[in-house]
């Protein structure tokens, strides 16, 4: 099956999670929570070479983390020099102990400008300058060097269907292998290493392109499963942890066309919402990226104001997913975190109802609805912080309350 784009941010995630709910840019290193050391080494010829691509071992000491559709994810324990240049963190994807592809993050702007709100005093002028000033380093830095490393190139590839997420990339021709090279002014500098013939232009998953909608929607169907409690709920739907990041609408948004089959990056979804190097999701056009998502997954997205709990589970019930926007607080998410282990959920009555997060000055944040329990009245959710928030629950009444924008994507 050749490689859709899964590239940069499906591996690119951010390693810490922290206060108010800082959205998810490039993901988080599917989980990865060790930093990577400087070294002095170069590794340019070993990750070049031809033998890893035919099956040798990878150099040095790798760490695998959990990852998506059946492959392997392993992360540099170091951080060597490539190409001339150290990156802040380098991927090999692996998928039946065959080597798919080696990608390097030099520069992004998620992880670099991190979570403003944590940074009272920070001056954004003075970071947007040491950016700016290292991001033109490193890109006439890299394409000096692979121009000059490579036997041909670059060419323009052009990825993607819609207009706000068609990215293009400079593509280098090094043997049997491309060095795909992304530089997204304000945004990344990122590299992919892979076999020629493994390239893809399109975003979706080929194995899934194939099918028609009626056999999409019976995959996506089968998902869905039902147990004694009462609980119905859908399987398969990744995690997509979420760090320093001003994104968390774009990492709920990644995991669900992730699933419905989109491999598109969560960096490449938050560049193409024109998110910028300011620390924050303001200016971003994250309204118009939901609707272009949905379209390079060949699905389609509605929007509504608040959660409705009927309509929600026409959608559920048929294995489509559900992201709520919604006010968030620390006291709400231990219960709902509580209620995942089998604690009961404080009754609805009206002291309950007073701590709710109903007021436009509670921090905002974004889920994944992944089933219900209509005997309870309860729905079944998941953040992008972790494996540990999955099966999370609440009261629909709270989620009605609380929610002011509610996606559903179907086939």
């Amino acid at each position: 099956m050749k490689l859709s784009l899964l590239a940069l941010g499906s591996y690119f995630f951010a390693l810490t999670s922290a206060f108010a709910i800082p959205q998810n840019f490039g993901g988080n290193f599917f989980g990865a929570t060790f930093h990577p050391k400087d070294i002095n080494e170069d590794f340019t010829e070993q990750l070049l070479a031809g033998a890893i691509w035919k099956g040798d071992k990878l150099p040095q000491i790798w760490k695998s983390i959990p990852s998506l559709d059946g492959n392997e994810v392993k992360l540099l324990a170091v951080k060597p020099v490539i190409l001339g240049q150290r990156p802040n963190a380098v991927f090999a994807n692996t998928q039946g102990g065959r080597l798919q592809s080696i990608a390097a993050l030099y520069l992004d702007a998620g992880y670099f400008f991190g979570y403003q709100s944590n940074k009272e005093n920070a001056d954004i002028k003075t970071l947007q300058r040491d950016f700016k000033k290292r991001y033109t380093q490193l890109e006439k830095a890299l394409c000096e060097t692979l121009e000059d490393r490579a036997d041909d190139g670059p060419d323009d590839a052009l990825i993607g269907r819609t207009a706000l997420l068609r990215n293009t990339y400079q593509d280098y021709r090094l043997g049997d292998l491309t060095l795909r090279f992304s530089a997204i002014e304000n945004h990344s500098i990122s590299l992919i290493i892979l076999r020629t013939k493994d390239i893809s232009d399109d975003y979706l998953d080929a194995d899934i392109a194939s099918l028609d909608k009626r056999q999409r929607r019976k995959q996506l169907l089968a998902n869905v499963i039902q147990d004694s409690s009462g609980d119905t709920s859908i399987e398969g739907i990744p995690m997509f942890r979420q760090g320093l990041r001003p994104y968390c609408a774009v990492s709920t948004l990644g995991m669900a066309t992730h699933y419905l089959g989109l491999r598109m990056s969560t960096d490449a979804l938050a560049a193409g919402a024109r998110f910028r190097n300011t620390g924050s999701a303001k200016g971003s056009k994250i309204l118009d990226l939901y609707r272009a998502a949905a379209e390079e997954s060949d699905a389609s997205v509605q929007r509504s104001g608040r959660f409705d709990f009927n309509r929600a589970k026409k959608y559920l019930e048929k294995g489509f997913p559900v992201v709520v926007w919604r006010r968030y607080s620390s006291e709400r998410n231990r219960l709902h975190s509580a209620a995942a282990k089998g604690q009961a959920l404080p009754k609805a009555n009206t002291a309950d109802r007073a701590t709710w997060p109903t007021s436009k000055t509670d921090p905002g944040h974004a889920s994944v609805i992944t089933g219900y329990n209509e005997n309870t009245g309860e729905v079944i959710f998941m953040e992008s912080w972790g494996e540990h928030t999955r099966g999370k629950r609440m009261h629909v009444e709270e989620l009605e309350a609380t929610s002011y924008a509610t996606f559903y994507f179907k086939i």
